[in-house]
Order: structure tokens, then sequence, then C-alpha cells
């Protein structure tokens, strides 16, 4: 601390701190840290730092990846403002707890796979045996801190906030990512429609069902799905219910939450006539590569491409099931294979299952229909059966 004091005759409270620099944030850290042993590493070093705060009786409320910053091997804690003093010596177990599992709430479901490493460092420095922190308390507590961080996050998605823009009358309903909002797409916004006449526009279905085309707006490739409605009585079934353009536009960013890839989510319009729904568009990003069809038959990569980008599918499968998510219609075209890794899309069937044998049976009803995609290819699904045995996912 450099400075404290008031300012405009006591009207305004100032500190000023010294700058740490250079150094990064944690979340900024993590994510350039794409080894095992590195985000170990890393995330050592936090619990110790949060097994200090709680040792001195200090609970830091506002617990989040981007409050630790990291300057060569120092980790310092930012946001005093939201450090509480316990008045006791030493934070008891509950809400040291409780503490530690909302800041592993923010990493990712992959990460979990470290927790039975990592538990053990902190009860050390806590002087605690395990039966004092049980593994199995912890873990629930962390699942249950990541499902309301969702929910809280899943309810802004669909109104106004600092992230996205929402607007809604009686005939029609908007909402987009603010961070894209620029005239030209405003102006495609408000009538997505009107982009098939741009010549650089390609459709890429044309069915009864839905509509799916790309078209280039503000320097970006996007790809619109219009979700159709096919006749009167399909407009009553669908005019109380969240559209699948709706669903799309909540599971593609569950899925960001989670860190499993999906083609950006851009903006989901709806028509509206009161409560009632009709058509609905649901605009994300392209995603350039090829779709997993192409690991069968003429290959478009070499032996050990393949098998690379195999292994990519695989271990989003692997997330899916992690985070208890099927997909529900896991055709080799609903996965690009692009530069990032391993990408799934069509995300209108997609569910999100808090019950463990709910999510079995759909996710046997999964890899069933994932398997059949390789049934003119033995190669390729005796390669694909044993990855996933290896991932402990079970391939009917």
């Amino acid at each position: 601390v450099l400075h404290a004091g008031t300012a405009d005759c006591g009207a305004l409270h100032v500190i000023v701190l010294e700058a740490i620099q250079p150094a990064v944030t944690l979340e900024t850290a993590l994510s350039q840290a794409h080894e095992e042993e590195a985000r170990i590493a890393l995330l050592q070093q936090a619990i110790v730092c949060i097994a200090s705060h709680h040792c001195a009786g200090l609970e830091q409320r506002d617990i989040h990846l981007n409050n630790f910053l990291l300057a060569g091997a120092c980790l310092y804690t930012l946001d005093g403002g939201g450090i509480h003093d316990t008045g006791v010596p030493d934070l008891p177990v509950a809400p040291s707890c409780d503490n530690l599992a909302l800041f592993y709430a923010e990493l990712y479901p992959d990460d979990d796979a470290f927790i039975e490493e990592l538990l053990p460092l902190f009860l050390q420095r806590r002087a605690w045996d395990s039966e004092v922190l049980p593994l199995a308390m912890f873990y629930q507590r962390v699942q249950f801190f990541r499902d309301r961080r969702l929910r809280r996050f899943l309810k802004k998605v669909f109104r106004d906030c600092s992230a996205f823009k929402c607007q809604h009358s009686w005939r029609s309903y908007r909402v987009y990512d603010r961070s894209m909002e620029s005239a030209e797409m405003l102006e495609f916004l408000a009538n997505p429609d009107a982009s098939l006449q741009h010549p650089g526009t390609r459709y890429l279905k044309q069915g009864n069902t839905c509509t799916l085309w790309t078209t280039p707006v503000d320097g970006r490739e996007l790809v619109v799905k219009r979700y159709n409605i096919k006749s009167l009585s399909h407009r009553i079934g669908r005019a109380l219910r969240q559209t699948r353009a709706a669903v799309s536009w909540m599971n593609a960013h569950r899925l960001w939450m989670y860190g499993i890839l999906t083609a950006r989510p851009v903006a989901l319009l709806e028509e509206r006539f009161g409560p009632l729904r009709g058509r609905a568009w649901y605009i994300s990003e392209f995603v350039a590569g090829a779709d997993a069809s192409s690991l069968c038959g003429q290959a478009m990569l070499d032996k050990a491409g393949q098998i690379g980008a195999a292994q990519k599918l695989a271990g989003l499968l692997a997330q899916l099931a992690l985070s208890r998510l099927s997909h529900g219609d896991m055709k080799a075209t609903n996965f690009i294979l692009s530069e990032r890794g391993a990408v799934v899309i069509d995300l209108d069937a997609m569910r999100k299952h808090d019950d463990a044998e709910s999510f079995q049976r759909a996710q046997r009803r999964d890899l069933r229909r994932f398997m059949r995609n390789w049934e003119a290819c033995p190669e390729t699904r005796a390669m694909f059966a044993e990855m996933l045995r290896a991932s402990k996912l079970a391939a009917g």
C-alpha cells in the first residue's frame, strides 16, 4: 500500500497500491498451462495460498481465478475488499471446505481429477487428517457450487446484462453477445433471412424442419440455423414450449462454462405473439474443419493424424460424460475436427442430467449412435471402441 486516504473533501476513499509487474492472473496462467503437471503445480500454489488465509482466520468471499495474480514464483491475493476477517485464529472446517470448494468450482470438471492429489496438501497445511474433511464431502460441495454458478449464469444468457443485450416486445424476442455489437451486426440481426441474398451466403441444409446457411457479417463467418414451422398443428405444438433455438443457445453457453469446445454462440431470435412462440433463429460462429466422418473411408489425414484427431474426439466425449451431458444426436457430421480440437455442434437435443441413472441410459444411446458412424469402417470402429474403453465409457 503506497497511500490510503480520502479525496474530494472526504467524499471518496482512495487506496494506491504498488503495481505488480510483470504478472498474469491465475485464470490466464491456467489457460496457458496445457500439460497436466503444469496445471497441478499452479493449483498447488493456489491451495497453499487459500490454506494460509484460513489459518489466519481469513475468508476470501469473492474468490475466483482473476483475484489471484501470479508474478514469477509468487501468487498474490487481490481485492482486499472481499477479504473477511472472521475474528478467530483458525477458520472452522465447514466454512473452510465451502470457501475452497467455491474456488474449485471455478475450474472445469476436467480438473476434478486432481482433487485427490490436491486436497491432502490443503489438509497438511491445516494440520488436519482426512477424516476432518473427507474427499467425498469436498467433491459434493464442489459440485454444489459449480451447479449453482452455472444456474445463475444460464439465467443471465436470456436477459439484459453486461455480457448480453436482450430486447423483447409483443412480436419478437432477441438476445445477442454484446461484444459483437456493431452497425452491420445489428442490421443483420434485424432480418437474418435477408442475408440469404448475400453473394457470400451458402446453404448447408434446406429442410422442412430447419434451414441452415453460412453468411459473412462484420468480418465474421456466421452459421444461421432457422427453425421452421411446418404446419398449423406444428405451430400449436411448439407455441408454448421453449424453442429449439433457445435450447441451442443455452447449451452452447453451458458447454463454454464447462470448457467443452463448441461454436461460439452469437444470437438467439424468436418470433413471438405475446407468450406464443413461432419461428426461431440460432446464430453461431462458423468453425472451419472437416467433420468426423472424414475419419472413415478415404482418410483425409495420415495414420498418426487420424489417431490424434480420434483421441481429441474421444476426449470430448469424456468431457461430456464428466459433465453428465447427453447429446441426443451423435452423427459424425455433428463433430468438427478443427485446429483447436474436436468441436461439438447441433445442440438442440442436448440435455443435462441430474440423475446418474438417467444420464447412463442417455449416454448408452449416444454411444451406440456414435459407434454406428463407423459400421462401414471396421478399423476406425475398433480404434474408437478401444479409446472409449480406455476413457471408461461403455461403447455399446
